[in-house]
């Protein structure tokens, strides 16, 4: 038999984890459920206009805290030892183990929190649509059709709440849900301080601006303080360097995940 992955044998691992949590997912899901629908009884007062402006808030927001939380409770276990040699002892190797903590509190919550959403937008828009506007109101659609802009910022922090939620929460033992949550803002924060400094000793950024990694910047006019101008990486070499640092940074989070889960069975 495959001694590091066999399909089977993760079948009845999964099968495992769902008995043995199912209480606290239910409990989980009930809750997360409740919140949206609570957020949705106020945002889906306004008319098309404001909720199709507004409704990023709460998806993104809620479910990054959301998303977070969901992670500490699968690892939390994995950090007290007693606790963890239920888990670890289980006849499955290393790489199913930690595949089941990826795929339960990554794919599997993107996918229940995504239908979630849907459905409360779903009866939202039913609710919003169904009133009278005036004359030329736009028809608001299901956040799933929405076509318009959502900054881009707001995707690249989704794709690494996961990696770099359970990579440190596996690093951190003690106290994680909230050192973790203040060690990533803190690395944000000297991440841009730091960007910003190399970036004003070779241009003038203007007063107050900050400059993040890999963003584009605006700087102001040697002509006209209150013009600014845009400065960005050339492209398309620019958006490879962001894919290929974004991709190295999520494999290497990973890894360092799965090591930190290997190191407890040693």
């Amino acid at each position: 038999m495959n001694q590091t992955f066999s399909i089977s044998r993760f079948g009845r691992l999964l099968r495992k984890y769902f008995i043995d949590n199912r209480g606290q997912l239910l409990t989980n899901l009930a809750l997360l459920l409740v919140i949206l629908i609570t957020v949705a009884l106020l945002l889906y007062r306004g008319n098309p206009v404001a909720v199709e402006r507004n409704r990023a808030i709460p998806f993104f927001f809620i479910g990054w805290a959301a998303w977070y939380v969901f992670i500490w409770q699968q690892t939390e276990a994995l950090n007290h030892k007693e606790r963890a040699m239920t888990y670890l002892m289980q006849p499955a190797s290393q790489l199913e183990k930690i595949v089941l903590i990826w795929l339960v509190s990554g794919v599997g919550f993107v996918v229940v929190y995504g239908l979630l959403f849907g459905l409360v937008d779903a009866a939202g828009v039913q609710y919003v649509n169904s009133k009278e506007w005036p004359i030329g109101t736009p028809i608001l659609k299901s956040y799933y059709a929405f076509d318009g802009y959502i900054p881009t910022q707001l995707w690249v922090f989704s794709a690494l709440l996961h990696p770099v939620a359970l990579a440190f929460l596996l690093v951190v033992r003690r106290y994680s849900l909230p050192l973790v949550a203040v060690l990533t803002f803190l690395l944000l924060f000297i991440g841009v301080i730091v960007n910003t400094l190399i970036i004003r000793s070779v241009i003038d950024l203007g007063e107050g601006n900050m400059a993040g990694p890999f963003d584009r910047i605006g700087v102001p006019s040697p002509i006209n303080e209150k013009q600014y101008r845009m400065l960005d990486i050339p492209q398309p070499i620019g958006d490879q360097i962001r894919y290929a640092v974004g991709i190295l940074a999520v494999v290497i989070l990973y890894i360092t995940a799965y090591f930190r889960l290997k190191e407890r069975e040693v």
